[in-house]
Parts: structure tokens; sequence; C-alpha cells
């Protein structure tokens, strides 16, 4: 996620390895199996280019995880994911309903 001001964070990660016809059918977060070296170098390089493009908004940056720990970036998909509910913090609300707008940011 990033703001207006070039702040931008991370939800972890997901494990999404779990897959039918190239369609996630399960996600788990935090990944249980990922090393914590690992780990720490996605979500590196996550932030890294969310902050390059100057990135405002929800968004998840997608890599592949090859049997060596070495990862390769995918794409960025520029929307607050379906699957969002499973990176769901307490502290943080990704939704908020249309209805608490104003009328004219609707």
């Amino acid at each position: 996620m990033g703001d207006h001001h070039g702040n931008v964070i991370h939800l972890y990660e997901r494990d999404c390895s779990v897959q039918r016809r190239h369609q996630k059918v399960v996600e788990i977060a935090p990944a249980p199996h990922l090393a914590p070296e690992i780990r720490d170098r996605i979500l590196k390089d996550a932030l890294q280019i969310a902050r390059h493009v100057g990135y405002q908004n929800a968004g998840t940056v997608e890599f592949l995880l090859d049997r060596d720990g070495r990862h390769y970036f995918i794409e960025v998909n520029a929307r607050l994911q379906v699957e969002h509910t499973v990176t769901r913090s307490p502290k943080l609300t990704l939704c908020k309903p249309k209805s608490a707008l104003p009328r004219d940011k609707v």
C-alpha cells in the first residue's frame, strides 16, 4: 500500500502454491514454510518496486519462488485483491463502504 506522501508498507506475503488451471485454490498468510531470509528479500523487493514507481493505493506484487529460494517478479496488480481478507489486519481497514464516503467522493 502506498500513499501520496511516498510512504509504502506491506502486509506480508501469501503462499498461493495450490492452484488448479492457473487459478489460486488455497492462499495461506503468512506463508508457513518460507524461510525468514527469503521473506525479507521478497518484501524488500516488493517495497522497492512500489517506491520506484511512486505507487499509491492498495496493490499486490507477485513473485514466483523457485526450489533454490530465488524469487522472480511476475506482476503488480494495481487493485485490492478479492483475496485481501487473507492478509487482513485488525488494525487496518482495507475496504471502506461507499456509504461512509462523502457524496462528492463516490
